[in-house]
């Protein structure tokens, strides 16, 4: 028979996990431009899921069994905050080179947790000792070897949860910088999930990081660390409803300058790079670098992939053309008569003007979201300062016109 507090547990545990596998789920469903990103998230999900699975199991088998899965169960942990650092890393579109070495932590904390269990099994055998969470709530003292590997873990945590709080907080102000970029609408739908995602985050690692000492160095913390799984819970289902709701925020680009190295580097033979293809540094842009940017522009346009990403900004599109976002900004304006929203604006409802007639069947929003608007609202606004209707109106009227003439 459960005690309340270890039915209690097993309920959050179920849940979450339920919650852990529909979030993965959900974010392998955005397809393939989504995965560069969406993929750490995913491993956020896999690692906190590690520790429900470790909750559920937990009340059910005995004390030793579950000393023995600690080193399994334990280092996921350590795969928390690097995961939602890379996250913010990639859609601030500073993408981290070699992002898996960040995971590469997990093999001296594994050998570490597995060298602690060995050393204190007989103790904890003999105390009939229960573990929970992270194996750091196992008792400490202030002697012996296993409690100093059990400090030094504590420890470790500890460091990497302040260096990685501290870089997610300056790659989400990048990102929230690079959001006054997007179109109007988009971008306050942008900074809200950041936000929402970004402080719940900080709250959540705060409160878990405080609980674990508190649990390992004071007493014994069950119902607060009950409180944390209640948290992470409730943040896989705001991720959830989040992604039902606005699925072109969790779509990014694959790499940055991609679209345009597909579409400029030849295949073959090693070339050098001639004026044409290198990139523009300087800060006035001349006649023969206006056209070249033009050009580049136009190939650019022609692919369409990078310029139906819902979550293209200027600084994006100027690294993809290999300028500085000031003179894309400049030839944009001054050479081209339109703002950045304007001419991102121009592709997509001409790429929507021509889904809407050879897919009648299809909805206004699926098309809308499928050239890279994030609501209809947005795109109804764009399309009709386009083409002076109505996605619906052109539509009807181009359709009319079709039958018509036949």
């Amino acid at each position: 028979m459960f005690e309340t507090l270890d039915l209690l547990f097993l309920i959050v545990s179920v849940l979450g996990t339920a919650q852990a596998i529909f979030l993965i789920v959900l974010l392998m469903d955005e397809g393939k431009r989504a995965f560069t990103a969406n993929r750490w998230l995913m491993v956020f999900g896999f690692s906190v899921g590690m520790s429900f699975i470790d909750d559920t199991f937990d009340p059910m088998i005995s004390p030793l069994t579950n000393l023995y899965l600690v080193p399994v169960f334990a280092p996921f942990f350590f795969a928390l905050i690097p995961s939602i650092y890379l996250y913010f890393r990639e859609i601030s579109g500073d993408p981290a080179p070699r992002p898996y070495r960040h995971f590469l932590v997990l093999l001296p904390v594994t050998a570490a947790i597995g060298l602690m269990v060995y050393l204190k099994r007989a103790r904890m055998i003999a105390d009939d000792g229960h573990i929970r969470d992270a194996g750091l709530q196992i008792e400490f003292s202030a002697t012996g070897l296993a409690d100093m590997v059990l400090l030094a873990i504590v420890i470790l945590f500890c460091v990497l949860f302040a260096v990685y709080m501290t870089g997610i907080w300056r790659c989400a102000r990048r990102y929230l910088q690079q959001a006054d970029w997007q179109l109007q609408a988009d971008s306050e739908r942008l900074r809200r999930w950041v936000t929402e995602l970004l402080v719940g985050m900080t709250v959540l690692f705060t409160v878990f990081t405080l609980t674990n000492l508190f649990d390992l160095f004071v007493s014994r913390a069950e119902w607060l660390s009950l409180g944390v799984k209640v948290g992470f819970v409730l943040v896989f289902f705001r991720m959830c409803q989040v992604i039902a709701q606005n699925p072109a925020l969790f779509v990014q680009p694959e790499t940055e300058g991609s679209v345009f190295d597909d579409l400029s580097v030849p295949h073959g033979p090693t070339q050098e790079p001639d004026d044409q293809d290198a990139p523009m540094s300087r800060a006035i842009v001349d006649v023969s670098n206006i056209e070249r940017i033009r050009t580049r522009l136009e190939r650019i346009v022609t692919d369409r992939n990078m310029m139906l990403d819902p979550l293209l900004t200027m600084p994006k599109l100027a690294n993809a053309v290999g300028v500085t976002p000031n003179q894309l900004s400049y030839v944009l304006n001054q050479h081209l008569g339109k703002s950045f929203f304007d001419f991102v604006n121009e592709v997509r409802t001409n790429e929507a003007s021509r889904l809407l007639i050879k897919e009648p069947d299809r909805t206004i929003l699926d098309i809308a979201i499928s050239v890279g608007f994030n609501s209809k609202s947005t795109f109804n606004l764009a399309f009709k300062k386009t083409t002076g209707k109505t996605p619906s109106a052109y539509r009807s009227e181009t359709l009319s016109q079709c039958s018509t003439g036949q």
